[in-house]
């Protein structure tokens, strides 16, 4: 089933969290206080020469309880580095160039929201605020130089605390996709479960049957009618094998085939040879260079030719498989056809699978498009003329390992 979608799963892995973007404000701002604290040195007096030296020591305590919190183990002690902080910053706010001191005090209210939540961090905000006038008045600075510093630090800690609970929220958000992702993966792998446990049950639960009741009945006429009895007999030997080809088919399917010697990472000749024990001719034209091939690529590869040799086995009946692996443009292409036998050409639609006039596509084909959008490459099923293909296109910069060339 052919499937336009990008790979979402993809997309939302590589999404940049806010424990990611947290360490870059945390550096840029450190610079800026550091650079506030060097700019009061240009005064050349000794007030400003301890001034400098004082912020420039808020700035290295900052820089040390940061690295702390990031490796804290609680939140308790999460929360603790991240109070200092904001009381750390209480002087520089007062002495140093109040247009540096903006960014480190925006990243440390929004830690502040993030370690100990919205509502202790509008207190704290207002208590800093609170402080500060205080300070200011003491210091001898005038009521409208305090209250305009307080007012400002108390409006800047309103964006961090804005930006905390942004950056909060959308790692709750991302981690919320992640959970779904997993579940639906789970879901996916139950339902293959449960498939196999179906095909299992209908396939070997009926051979067996069929063995018992053969056994059964060749014990009971073996005095009477010993001819009979020994038709049972080989019919009971013949479903047998039938039951162990079968059930080597889902070992096949279960069982990765690789050799350090392969071409593109997976051995399509040991895969190949594998399932020719079941009579099926199997004929493998391979283009690709030696190891070229990302390690999720070369799985689904595997698990492409896996499915399309099962399903040729199982539902086509088919005696002649083509296995083709080959770089088509900016493109690796890997198909498996097989013929459609006389008995089967009626029973398969012309339309691909997965549309409405074509056959449901199963939890195999499902499952491999899945895995193909995540690469973003695509997966198609259906008729080509008096044949049956399953497709798989990957993009060469999703499926070639970094600095390979496929051709």
């Amino acid at each position: 089933m052919k499937t336009k979608r990008r790979g979402s799963r993809q997309a939302e892995g590589s999404l940049p969290t806010g424990a990611n973007l947290l360490p870059v404000l945390q550096v840029l701002s450190l610079m800026c206080l550091a650079i506030s604290g060097l700019h009061i040195l240009r005064g050349g007096n000794q007030l400003s020469n301890a001034a400098a030296c004082y912020i420039l020591g808020v700035t290295c305590l900052v820089g040390v309880f940061w690295v702390a919190r990031s490796h804290a183990v609680t939140g308790r002690g999460r929360a603790t580095c991240s109070v200092v902080v904001l009381l750390l910053l209480i002087g520089p706010e007062l002495l140093g160039n109040f247009s540096f001191t903006v960014p480190i005090l925006i990243v440390a209210t929004a830690l502040l929201v993030i370690d100990v939540g919205m509502y202790t961090s509008l207190a704290g905000s207002g208590l800093t605020s609170i402080v500060l006038l205080a300070l200011g008045l003491t210091l001898g600075q005038g009521p409208v130089e305090s209250l305009s510093i307080a007012v400002s630090s108390m409006v800047l800690m309103s964006v961090g605390t804005t930006l905390g609970l942004v950056l909060s929220r959308y790692d709750a958000a991302l981690a919320q996709i992640r959970r779904k992702t997993a579940l639906e993966k789970e879901f996916m792998l139950a339902q293959e479960r449960a498939r196999a446990a179906h095909e299992l049950h209908d396939g070997l639960g009926h051979r067996l049957t069929q063995i018992g009741m053969s056994l059964e009945f060749a014990g009971r006429v073996r005095e009477t009618d010993p001819d009979a009895a020994w038709d049972e007999v080989a019919v009971a030997e013949r479903t047998s094998r039938d039951a162990m080809n079968e059930m080597r088919t889902w070992v096949r399917a279960l069982s990765p085939a690789r050799s350090e010697n392969d071409r593109c990472g997976v051995d399509l000749e040991a895969i190949a040879a594998s399932f020719r024990g079941t009579d099926v001719d199997v004929r493998v034209r391979e283009e690709l260079r030696p190891h070229v091939l990302t390690d999720a690529a070369e799985l689904l590869v595997y698990r492409t030719v896996q499915e399309g040799l099962t399903n040729a086995l199982r539902h086509s009946r088919a005696r002649v498989v083509e296995i083709l692996a080959t770089r088509t443009g900016d493109e690796v292409l890997v198909s498996v056809t097989n013929e459609i036998p006389a008995a089967q050409d009626r029973k398969i639609p012309k339309a691909p699978v997965g549309d409405p006039d074509g056959a449901s596509a199963g939890f195999g084909i499902n499952g491999l498009s899945e895995r193909a959008v995540d690469l973003g490459g695509t997966v198609t099923a259906g008729r080509n003329g008096n044949s049956f293909r399953l497709t798989l296109t990957l993009p060469l910069r999703e499926a070639a390992s970094t600095g390979q060339d496929v051709s």
